[in-house]
């Protein structure tokens, strides 16, 4: 702050102690543009500090969380752990040292796994709501960290799409229509049935969940014929794609962070947590294509939002069919009443 001064002090002096040559004007006119100039410049300069100064409680912020959190060495992995219900053989040094390896590498991208703590509480709840009710292991919504890190809009190189990263013949597959007007693959909801119907087949045939998570990997085609060739059905001893081979450690680092974030020296505010989804699905079928912006419209909501909701539909209409379309909770009432005269 007293550098601050000096400078304020330093620059007042240079503008009131210039020297005028005989007979030049110093008439009030002159003296006031001094001022203005003085002035405009002190204001520059205080702002110039306000920036200073928010930039410096950043960055002091940033420092305390750093010296807040214990460094990376003294995070260790946990003796014993299950996956979908199954044992990680831990005990097999060469076991530990793979899942040792991801769980520090992920440890320090502190910004990513931040990123899975909001996203997760957007997304888990429909996935939690959906696996109970199928009976199946609570684990298998870790597969989305894995696969896409909850990013709603991601594609692969090999094309693969959503959150649950489904190819197109997969997608297909498993009910998720596609086409340049439609994409299912980035229908959260119909994703998620689609991923967890193939899931459990791919369990119901190899026996295994990891088996089945590394299938959902690199395809059951390449699983069974590893299988054979290798004459194990233990992933973890499988020699596999190295993509594949590390598929299932990572989705096990994903549940030992995730499940007790605050004990690897990560928290956050509730307020900093994204929202869950909130909305009304409703089903509709079309003989003629409907603008979205029109939709928009009726609702009294953003178009921009509206598309972000319902990534699957790409175009600025929804096809002629039969469609899901994703609506902002509470408006569904109104969607009816305008779609019901729109289609006379």
């Amino acid at each position: 702050m007293k550098h601050v001064k000096i400078a304020v002090f330093i620059l007042f002096i240079s503008l009131i102690s210039v020297d005028y040559a005989p007979g030049q004007s110093s008439t009030k006119e002159l003296e006031s543009e001094k001022i203005e100039a003085l002035l405009e410049k002190i204001k520059t300069l205080e702002e110039s500090i306000a920036q200073l100064r928010s930039e410096i409680a950043s960055v002091e912020k940033y420092f305390k969380t750093i010296q807040a959190r214990p460094p990376l060495s003294s995070y260790k992995l946990p003796a014993e752990m299950t996956l979908c219900g199954e044992r990680v053989p831990l005990q097999d040094r060469t076991i530990w040292e793979n899942l040792d390896r991801e769980f520090i590498i992920t440890l320090d991208n502190h910004a990513q796994i931040l990123l899975w703590m909001k996203r997760a509480r957007r997304y888990f709840p429909h996935i939690e709501k959906r696996l109970k009710e199928m009976n199946l292991p609570d684990d298998l919504k870790y597969v989305t960290i894995t696969e896409s890190a909850l990013r709603p809009h991601v594609v692969s190189s090999a094309g693969a799409a959503g959150i649950w990263q489904f190819i197109p013949s997969t997608g297909e597959k498993y009910g998720m229509r596609r086409s340049k007007t439609l994409d299912e693959r980035f229908d959260f909801f119909k994703a998620t049935e689609g991923a967890l119907g193939y899931l459990k087949s791919l369990y119901e045939e190899f026996g295994s969940w990891t088996l089945a998570m590394a299938a959902y990997n690199v395809g059951e085609n390449r699983i069974r014929k590893e299988i054979e060739l290798q004459k194990t059905r233990d992933y973890y001893y499988l020699d596999l794609p190295m993509e594949t081979e590390r598929y299932v450690y990572k989705i096990a680092v994903a549940k030992i962070i995730l499940s007790d974030p605050g004990k690897y020296g990560f928290s956050l505010e509730d307020s900093e947590f994204y929202d869950p989804l909130k909305l009304e699905r409703v089903q509709i079928e079309l003989k003629q294509p409907l603008p979205i912006m029109e939709v928009a419209r009726a609702i009294g909501f953003y178009y921009k939002d509206l598309k972000e909701m319902n990534l699957h539909l790409p175009d600025e209409a929804i096809p002629a069919g039969i469609h899901f379309l994703n609506l902002p909770s509470g408006t569904s009432e109104r969607f009816w009443s305008f779609f019901n005269n729109w289609k006379k």
